[in-house]
Formats: structure tokens, sequence, C-alpha cells
């Protein structure tokens, strides 16, 4: 019969199951995580057209995600929240999706047909601080500003449902927040 130290068996044991866990959520976050490269569509420089592509493709409108490349929100959003599958499933469902950074020298058509700087396009939709998410309707109309990072990709999907509903038309962001927290705990 073979003599099994107890201390040494427990040790061998919990070093199992720490790599069978490690392993599992390794592959679990794996599976729960795209390229945030696939959040976003290729912008053609018109919101002209992004906002015709929106309406053939029967989307609510268009997400303008304003950022900089040196952002630490915004490399934070896109490493941790538009990476997500989804995230990101819910969001190309309904929008057409756009990465606009403010510092790019770049010119872009806005959805008025004027020709604008990046810098430019996002002092006229008032954007101080990145990352600011403007959601506009298949006319080009602001929907919804949101500034600041959402860490949260179920927050996330709720800015979403928020903007759809028309709920931005009835309460505050927080508000709808509150409610869809206090529904989503209690199930």
């Amino acid at each position: 019969m073979l003599k099994i130290n107890s201390t040494a068996f427990r040790l061998v044991l919990s070093s199992l199951l720490f790599i069978c866990l490690y392993t599992s959520s390794a592959f679990c976050a794996t599976a729960n995580n795209h390229s945030q490269a696939n959040f976003f569509q290729h912008f053609s420089g018109n919101l002209a057209t992004e906002l015709t592509l929106a309406k053939e493709q029967k989307k609510f409108g268009v997400l303008l995600f304003f950022g900089t490349k040196h952002c630490p929100f915004c490399r934070r959003m896109k490493r941790t929240v538009f990476n997500q599958i989804n995230v990101q499933q819910h969001y190309q469902s309904h929008f057409r999706l756009l990465d606009i950074d403010i510092e790019s020298t770049q010119h872009l058509t806005d959805e008025k047909n004027q020709r604008l700087s990046h810098i430019d396009y996002a002092k006229a939709h008032r954007v101080r601080l990145t990352p600011t998410i403007v959601f506009l309707d298949l006319k080009g109309e602001l929907r919804y500003r949101q500034v600041g990072m959402i860490a949260d990709p179920q927050e996330f999907i709720w800015l979403a449902q928020y903007v759809t509903s028309g709920q931005t038309k009835e309460q505050n962001f927080s508000t709808y927040k509150m409610h869809k927290r206090s529904r989503h705990q209690g199930q």
C-alpha cells in the first residue's frame, strides 16, 4: 500500500485545481472576448454616407466614438468593453460604429455636407473630454451624448437600449441604469 503524505497530497490537489480554474477562466475569457477591431466599421469619411448606410441596413443610427490615441479611458473601453462579443453584436445590430480621433489631421464631411477637420467636428459636437460617445439618429440629429468611460460591458449595452428605446426623453441615464440594475439583480 502506498502511503501518501497528506500535506503533499493537498498541495498537489490544490495545484491541479488552480491550473484547472486558471485554464478554464482563460478559455471563458477568450470565448467572450473578440478583437476591438471588430467593433468599429470602416469610416468612409462622410457622415451623410454613413447615415445612408445605416438607413439601408435598417439601423437606429450612428454611434460616434470621439477619442485620442493616448487617452487611457478610450484604450480601456476598447480593450475591456468593445472586445466583448455580446457588446459587438448588440451595437452592430443597431448602429453604424465610427471611431473618430479628435487629434487627427484628416478631414471629414459632416451630416450637413460641410468639410471639417476631426477636431472642428468634435468641437461642433461639444467634445471636451474623451471618450465622448455621440448617438445620431438616421436624420443626423443628436439623440444622446455620453461623456466619460463606461467600464462595464452590461452597462454599455444598457446605454444602447436607453438610446434606442427613446428613454432619453423620459429619464436620465443614471435613473435608467439604476432601474435596469435592480431588475437585473432581482433575477
